[in-house]
Parts: structure tokens; sequence; C-alpha cells
């Protein structure tokens, strides 16, 4: 998919499904897409991304019936204690890291960094030097009355880059999210990337993100 341009300003109508800074990107609907080609979750959601002269800007829109999380600082595993949107970054095929960014509805973020898939299995790098990363992203959060809203926006320096990719550099990315309600027993997995299993780190299955 192309990467469209967005403005750096603030998102007045934060909680829209497509908020008007949004307006030109291709709206993203979050699948099961490893239980058949048109599988959707009990509970949908949307999601955007753009390139601003910033960094590289996401918005999700969820609908959640239940949103909570357990979690009470960034960096814990927010993935186990509640809901999260995560947001996968690799900056082309050709490198091997990328990031993986959870956001929580109650505003937590946990940031990390993977040298490469599998950094941790196979001693390459330990859990505490993963979540130590900093991408320097910015987020927005907001609880709405049908569920959450949130914003990413990663700046190019995440990337060692000064400003956006040169015109027809190409990225992959995925848009993934763990759905809780009525407890941590059994979460909704879903994503806007056609992954053949449930497993969100599937690199070679994320979309890809033309500059």
């Amino acid at each position: 998919m192309d990467c469209v341009t967005v403005s750096d300003v603030e998102i007045e109508d934060f909680g829209a499904e497509r908020p008007l800074l949004y307006g030109e990107c291709e709206a993203l609907p979050f699948r099961c897409h490893w239980e058949g080609a048109v599988a959707m979750p009990q509970e949908g959601g949307v999601a955007y991304v753009g390139a601003s002269s910033e960094g590289l800007s996401f918005y999700t829109r969820l609908i959640d019936s239940d949103p909570m999380s357990t979690a009470i600082q960034d960096n814990e595993p927010l993935f186990q204690l509640g809901d999260v949107a995560e947001f996968f970054i690799k900056p082309g095929v050709d490198r091997p890291e990328y990031w993986e960014i959870h956001l929580s509805p109650n505003d937590l973020m946990m940031d990390l960094l993977f040298p490469r898939r599998g950094a941790i299995g196979d001693g390459v790098a330990t859990w505490e030097e993963i979540v130590a990363a900093d991408s320097g992203a910015r987020k927005r959060v907001q609880v709405l009355s049908d569920g959450w809203a949130a914003q990413l926006v990663v700046p190019w320096a995440a990337f060692d880059a000064q400003s956006a990719p040169d015109k027809g550099e190409v990225w992959q990315f995925a848009v993934c999210r763990y759905n809780y309600n009525g407890g941590l027993e059994s979460p909704e997995l879903s994503s806007v990337a056609p992954l053949t299993e449930a497993g969100f780190h599937r690199h070679e299955e994320y979309l890809d993100l033309v500059f």
C-alpha cells in the first residue's frame, strides 16, 4: 500500500472512526486471517498509517465492550495484562531489526526493539536489553463509550533516519491487537496484516508500505 503524507497537527476529531487527519489513508480493518480470508473478530477495529515530517504516524479505533489493563507503568508486559494495540515496524526486508510498540487503554506504552526475530531465544539479546530501547515515540490514547482509540507517532530517528524514506522505498508493518473481555484468560487476537498463523512476529506476512 502507498504511504500517504499526513500533517503533524493534533487530531481535532480524536475518537472518530476516520479522523480528518487520516482521511486520505487506506482504512485497514482488523481480521483473524489465520481463521479464513474473511474471518472477523467479535469486536473489530480499523487502523491507518501515514508519514509526517515527524515520523511514521498510526491511528487505530477499536470497538471494545470492556477496555481494561491491570498494568501500572510503562514497559510492563502489557499484552499479558490487558488490552493492547501493537505496532510492528520493519524498515525494509534487508534490515533484520524491527520495533514492536504496545499501547494500552490506560495510556501506557511498551517499547521494544528486536535486533532480529528470535533474538531472545537465540541468546543474541536479553529481554532487559530489548525493553530498554527508546523509540522516542509519542502517543495519545482515549477511552470512548464503545471502545478506545490510540495514536502513535514514531520519529524517523528511531530508524536511524533524519526524514521520511526516499520515494519508492518499501517498509513492512502490522498493527495487531489483544482484546481481553471479562478477564485475562482468553484474549481475542486480530491483525490488519494477512497473517497465516496467530503469531505477530511473522514479518514476511506484514503489509508492505511504499513511500
